[in-house]
């Protein structure tokens, strides 16, 4: 399972591969501008209405990490080595082959001249020889393969306007409906390219994941550019019972400022209030529930002495951060470069023992440098630190001083994007396996205090790309992780169609063994 491409986002491929970058800025303006025009919602050429992109993904694993739970050895997503079943072994190797399709449609009535859109997004995944005949995402690659696997991932419908125009300038409104991907920037998902999403806002740590509920996003432009773009919403993550105060609810406010020059400055308000006694899902919901504790978030046990049962838990949780940035496209010269900065504030809420406080903090902060021709040759460095809850014994534990993400309210709820690890953070292009040392930024309410450093080569520029790594995190007590090294080479055979070979490596960790892995992928986008 994707962490981000799984999640609805596959159009991301189309817009970050298809810029083509090269030293001159104002080439690199021109065509990344192109680019983006290519996935702007509009009425289709043919005057039909009806868009289309398609996502195909291939790849096969060879890597020492296995499962020891069968129930979830076609499907794991987690920590390495946590509840998920993961391990490290030093005689067993696992070897599969993983496959994807999903299809994104739009239709634009002719008669409305593109200015509302209704949206679908359909996938169906599975391992080579999993099952077949039955019911069930995820799965359907065995002998027969008959097997009821669709799943849905969008189904909304936008509304452009503009609202307010003058002279030279114009004000839009997008309004998007219904089921959802929603990020953790201003940025609206479906014609946002991969950098504004990763280098904007939360970065796709915090949230970023479908959500049904409704989305406003505002953006002024005058004559030399943009200036303005914000986001207001509201999305129901849980529902329980229509009439009863169980639900999940999520309110996100941005606004970035982006003055001349490729700068951007930009504020974030979000509030997540949960009634649900973290009872919501298969898995319950919140930070003192097992789908937290399996994606790397925190797992709070405040049971009292002798007691099985955990108490039911209700929360409000506020974040407020801020991030700046330059030149984050890489469109307006070589350097780009920018920084975050978030605390998340609130309360657990219990009915039979004392509240319990939130405070946690994350910052990071990234540098790129683009330094020879080819879209692919970048040079780039980032650090990022998570705050560490100071967990007591059970029965002890107070107030929680670490960090909250979406990772603790549902499946691949947040995505770390933009490490490009393969083991110590998610992989952004996992399919059906995705398992990390490092899953939530949290750390597990361990904190993090994490360092990488990536340099990528155009050996055919904007064709055949070469690029190494090395990242290392520790625990915030300065406790080791792990260190990852690894190195990729992608091959673009036709338009839009990369095939791959990379390989990872991580050393100095807790696990039986270090783990390591070497895959090889195909990657289509179709539209």
């Amino acid at each position: 399972m994707s962490a981000l491409a799984r999640r609805g986002v596959s159009v991301l491929v189309l817009a970050a591969s298809s810029g083509v970058a090269v030293a001159e800025p104002a080439e690199v303006w021109q065509q990344e501008a192109e680019a983006e025009a290519m996935v702007q919602p509009k009425a289709s050429v043919s005057g039909s209405g009806f868009k289309f992109l398609g996502v195909l993904q291939t790849r096969g694993t060879y890597s020492d990490v296995v499962g020891t739970n069968p129930y979830m050895d076609g499907q794991v997503l987690g920590v390495l080595g946590g509840s998920n079943g993961t391990t490290t072994s030093a005689e067993e190797r696992s070897l599969v082959s993983e496959h994807r399709v999903g299809g994104f449609f739009g239709y634009s009535p002719t008669v409305l001249d593109g200015r509302a859109t209704l949206n679908a997004a359909f996938e169906v995944d599975f391992l080579f020889g999993d099952q077949s005949y039955l019911v069930g995402g995820n799965t359907g690659g065995a002998y027969g393969a008959d097997q009821v696997n669709l799943q849905t991932r969008r189904l909304n419908g936008t509304f452009l306007a503009t609202p307010f125009s003058g002279d030279g300038w114009t004000h839009d409104w997008t309004v998007v409906a219904g089921l959802q991907f929603v990020g953790d920037s201003p940025y609206e998902v479906s014609t946002a390219r991969l950098d504004d999403l990763v280098h904007n806002g939360g970065g796709l740590r915090f949230f970023g994941s479908e959500m049904a509920g409704i989305s406003l996003y505002g953006r002024h432009r005058d004559r030399w550019g943009e200036r303005l773009r914000y986001r207001l919403g509201a999305y129901t993550l849980y529902e329980k019972g229509a009439s009863l105060k169980d639900d999940i609810s999520l309110w996100m406010a941005d606004v970035s400022v982006q003055p001349e020059g490729g700068w951007h400055t930009a504020l974030h308000v979000w509030y997540l209030r949960d009634s649900s006694g973290g009872q919501a899902g298969l898995l319950g919901a919140g930070p003192s529930s097992s789908l937290s504790e399996l994606q790397g978030g925190p797992f709070l046990d405040f049971r009292a002495e002798g007691e099985t049962t955990l108490p039911v838990m209700n929360a409000d949780i506020y974040w407020f951060g801020g991030d700046m940035g330059y030149n984050h496209r890489l469109d307006r010269g070589r350097l780009g470069f920018g920084a975050l900065y978030f605390a998340n504030i609130g309360s657990l809420l219990f009915a039979e023992r004392e509240d319990a406080d939130l405070f946690g903090i994350h910052s990071a902060g990234d540098v790129r440098y683009r330094y020879a021709r080819g879209k692919g040759s970048i040079l780039r460095a980032e650090i990022l630190w998570s705050s560490a809850d100071h967990l007591g014994p059970v029965g002890e534990v107070d107030d929680y001083g670490g960090v909250l993400t979406g990772n603790s309210y549902g499946i691949a709820g947040a995505a770390y994007a933009s490490a490009g690890t393969l083991l110590l953070f998610p992989d952004i292009g996992a399919i059906n396996r995705q398992s990390a040392l490092v899953y939530d930024i949290s750390n597990q309410g361990r904190g993090l205090r994490a360092g990488m450093v990536s340099v990528g080569y155009d050996l055919i520029p904007n064709r055949l790309n070469s690029s190494a790594w090395l990242a290392h995190a520790r625990n915030d007590d300065t406790s080791p992780v792990g260190t990852e090294v690894g190195a990729r080479l992608s091959y673009e055979a036709m338009l839009l169609l990369n095939i791959g070979l990379s390989g990872a490596y991580v050393g100095g960790t807790a696990l039986p063994e270090d783990p390591w892995t070497v895959l090889a992928t195909l990657d289509w986008v179709v539209f």
